[in-house]
């Protein structure tokens, strides 16, 4: 066999073994990782003896703390190799039947769904709290890690960037940078839009737009352990936002609002928050036109968290407009 298919094959094989020791739940996916192994009739592809199981398994678990990343990783080498192998013959024929290549590529999406979803749930769980959109044109003239250092001492927990008008340059500059005080303050970092600034930038996630690139497409820039959260401003939106795997849901506007151009975004009450809240498990994100004065609305209606824009960046003092309503948060509670 040539050395460099030889190497793939190997590499098949081992990943799916790694799967096989960390997903074993549900009960029906680690049955389908086995019998995708057990399908290859390659070399080194058949069952092991109870003995050798036991020593694979606590050796794979020797090797990181973090074994969700660690499958993940696994995976997408996985549907990497299969790209590879499905181009390789064998002889007059391919490698890898295409029947196995189909139904192994279909198993690896499961995988990376079902393990993404749970190594994001802890970062999902930290969408709670106040999250400031920082845009340098909301900011009355002032730089962007200015307005960002004073909301995370004012407790912001969640900072999103978003910059329509920087060239690329300024923008992952001023991301990185963003993403740094983050860090410090123990805070989540979200990127707009952008999926190539998100990972460049080592954002903990992006927030699309319901005309943006799609959830699973952004993914596969971002890898799958990195939030995706998405705005929603009715139900069938929300609805399209939890079937296609958004780990936080924006809704809103909540209530009227002109900044960033959303004045003709129709304004849907503290209501559609408590009804979306209903209706979907990932963190509600409330966010449009919510100040000191109503947000004790919102976080009654059901929001984990609540988003605002001008309230601290175009405040006098931003990083005292943020401790007020951190403040508001915590007593509607």
């Amino acid at each position: 066999m040539n050395p460099l298919v030889a190497a793939q094959i190997h590499a098949l094989v081992e990943n799916i073994r790694l799967l096989e020791a960390f997903v074993t739940v549900p009960l029906g996916l680690y049955s389908d990782i086995r019998m995708l192994r057990e399908a290859l009739l390659l070399e080194g592809a058949g069952d092991l003896t109870q003995p050798e199981n036991q020593e694979r398994r606590l050796g794979y678990r020797g090797l990181t703390a973090e074994p969700g990343l660690l499958a993940l990783r696994a995976a997408t080498q996985i549907e990497d190799v299969l790209v590879t192998l499905a181009s390789v013959t064998d002889g007059d024929g391919p490698m890898l039947k295409p029947e196995w290549i189909s139904q192994a590529q279909k198993v690896i999406a499961r995988v990376l769904q079902r393990v993404g979803g749970d190594v994001r749930s802890e970062a999902a769980a930290r969408v709670r709290g106040l999250y400031v959109i920082i845009d340098p044109e909301v900011t009355g003239g002032r730089p962007v890690p200015e307005i960002a250092r004073a909301a995370l001492e004012g407790g912001a927990q969640v900072l999103q960037y978003r910059n329509k008008t920087g060239d690329a340059a300024e923008v992952l500059t001023e991301a990185i940078e963003m993403g740094a005080l983050c860090r410090e303050h123990g805070a989540l970092f979200i990127m707009n839009d952008d999926p190539t600034l998100a990972a460049s930038s080592g954002a903990d996630g992006l927030h699309v737009g319901q005309q943006d690139l799609p959830v699973l497409e952004a993914r596969r820039f971002l890898g799958w352990e990195r939030l995706v959260g998405r705005s929603n401003n009715n139900m069938d939106e929300v609805s399209g936002s939890v079937a296609t795997g958004a780990d936080y849901l924006a809704v809103g506007a909540v209530f009227p609002t002109s900044t960033m151009g959303k004045s003709t975004r129709p304004v849907v009450g503290p209501d559609f928050v408590r009804t979306a809240k209903q209706f979907a498990d990932q963190p509600i994100v409330a966010i449009g036109g919510i100040n000191v004065g109503n947000v004790g609305q919102v976080v009654v209606a059901g929001a984990d968290c609540i988003c605002v824009v001008g309230a601290v960046t175009l405040a006098d003092n931003p990083r005292t407009s943020t401790q007020t309503l951190v403040e508001a948060i915590a007593n509607a509670k």
